[in-house]
């Protein structure tokens, strides 16, 4: 019994250190425009330009296998048109990151994550409240090399958030979330 144990251990230490040897830090910052709606436009509709930087680490785990985790912070978020309820200021989040290679300097990905927004004003009939809510994120996206240290990265997120309730009246905000962001690997 001690002798598959140890057997199985040694098998899990040395897979595991060859997917951190190919594993590194990255930094990075972001700029996008977010759609936002609530009951599908029930409520009115927001479009906003957010500024993002986010830390991670990743890298290639197995063949053509990427993995990532990472955090996000939106600092703030410039007005384009605030038609409704659903204005979106600052948040933050954390999420996983897997993806493939296509190419040697090209990765397709995906996101899964978990993000905490700050809504400053939510006019819900007459009642006027600010609320943080909590909401899944699932997205696509592509990033290629520029350097041997900084990439480009293009992507599309969509968020679903908590019910925000005020009185009698609730809303269900949504948020579409095109980013284009350059990212510095830590090698």
């Amino acid at each position: 019994m001690l002798k598959k144990i140890i057997i199985a251990s040694s098998i899990l230490i040395l897979t595991t250190g060859v997917a951190v040897a190919n594993t590194s830090p990255y930094i990075g910052a972001g700029l996008g425009i977010t759609a936002n709606t609530a009951n599908n436009q029930l409520y009115g509709s927001y479009r906003g330009v957010p500024l993002s930087v986010f830390a991670g680490y990743g890298g290639v785990v197995s063949q053509n296998f990427y993995l990532a985790g990472e955090l996000t912070g939106t600092i703030g978020t410039g007005e384009i048109s605030n038609q409704g309820v659903v204005k979106t200021s600052y948040g933050y989040g954390g999420s996983v990151i897997p993806g493939v290679l296509l190419s040697d300097h090209t990765l397709a990905f995906a996101r899964v994550g978990v993000v905490r927004t700050h809504f400053p004003q939510v006019n819900l009939q007459t009642i006027s409240t600010s609320r943080n809510q909590t909401g899944g994120q699932f997205g696509l996206g592509l990033q290629t090399s520029l350097t041997q240290n900084v990439d480009v990265r293009g992507e599309y997120d969509f968020i679903a958030y908590r019910s925000i309730n005020a009185g009698n009246f609730s809303s269900n905000p949504r948020s579409d979330v095109a980013t284009a962001s350059l990212v510095y690997k830590f090698e």
